[in-house]
């Protein structure tokens, strides 16, 4: 059975995988947690930190100060890491790995393990990335290691094959909307809106709830999505340099303005399908086929996969805005 005290909404077979290795004494010294932005890593990650230093014997029982101080940032073994400013733009430096590094070597002072939790391990410099993979390659007994990233592609192969891997995966839109209810006591009707704006990230979900200017920052980028698709190719080019702008150092919007403009076109897609079968008159007049807006689809998936291998992110925009079609007079979906 799954442990009940694991905070992380789903994600069982994750849970179920880690809980075994804990109870046979099995766990690696280090994992590469992978999932789209808000989908569970950071929480799962604290989940296990709390695990390998609980009190109890079915860790992690979320009562013991060990439990407690880890869930409350505030363990002497637990050092969480992000990425920061560094010469200009956003990274996770080598002065930051180094002094993980010297931590790491040292004895746990409150708990049994020291852990490291690495978010945006993506952006790991070069230099950093390096002394990063001697700790992995001669790690202390009692250190546990913890790199998320919403991008493996871009973490070092050498870094890869030294962690065991676990995938997180959007989760069911049903399973967002329960979560939302009974844990956060969100009404019933927002919790079913939530659930299916957030594409299966919970930790998306409740940031919304508690935090109204997210639903405005979204209604902002489906305006300026609805303005660009009517403009001539001056305006989109123009949206396409701003857009590129926005990379390395904001990866994550970057993906969380395509998967916006991925759903719109899908939506779009299904209007006209569901009108075409007779069901529905509602779909916008656009003249086009359901083939060109599949198509649209498409451009933007592959768009986002080349943006992830580090295609100019420029030629990657201006090609986009060259192959979407442009329609007049439609409106943003709430």
């Amino acid at each position: 059975m799954v442990a009940e005290m694991w905070r992380v909404v789903g994600h069982t077979g994750a849970v179920r995988l880690l809980d075994h290795s804990i109870e046979s004494d099995r766990l690696a010294h280090a994992y590469l947690i992978t999932g789209p932005p808000h989908v569970g890593k950071t929480t799962l990650a604290m989940d296990l930190a709390a695990a390998v230093n609980c009190e109890r014997t079915s860790p992690p029982c979320g009562e013991c100060p060990q439990c407690l101080h880890v869930w409350g940032s505030r363990h002497a073994d637990l050092q969480l890491m992000g990425v920061a400013e560094e010469e200009g733009r956003k990274a996770i430096g080598i002065d930051a790995i180094r002094e993980a590094a010297h931590q790491a070597h040292l004895n746990p002072f409150e708990g049994k393990s020291r852990v490291i939790i690495i978010e945006g391990a993506e952006h790991l410099s070069e230099e950093a990335a390096n002394a990063l993979l001697k700790l992995l390659e001669e790690p202390p007994p009692h250190l546990l290691l913890l790199l998320l990233t919403a991008s493996p592609d871009l973490i070092l192969p050498t870094i890869h094959s030294r962690c065991q891997r676990i995938d997180l995966h959007p989760l069911p839109i049903e399973q967002v909307a329960e979560a939302l209810t009974t844990r956060w006591e969100v009404p019933d009707e927002e919790a079913h809106d939530l659930a299916k704006l957030s594409n299966g990230c919970i930790g998306w979900a409740t940031e919304a709830w508690q935090d109204s200017s997210i639903m405005e920052t979204r209604d902002r980028r489906l305006e300026r999505l609805t303005d660009t698709v009517a403009a001539g190719l001056e305006e989109r080019f123009a949206y396409a340099a701003e857009l590129a702008g926005l990379m390395p150092q904001q990866r994550t919007a970057m993906h969380e303005t395509l998967n916006l403009w991925a759903e719109w076109w899908r939506d779009l897609l299904v209007a006209k399908a569901t009108a075409e079968d007779g069901n529905d008159t509602t779909s916008p007049d656009d003249g086009l086929s359901k083939g060109a807006l599949l198509a649209a689809i498409r451009e933007i998936l592959r768009t986002q996969e080349l943006l992830d291998m580090n295609i100019n992110p420029r030629l990657a925009m201006e090609s986009l805005m060259l192959s979407l079609p442009q329609i007049e007079g439609v409106a943003a979906q709430q």
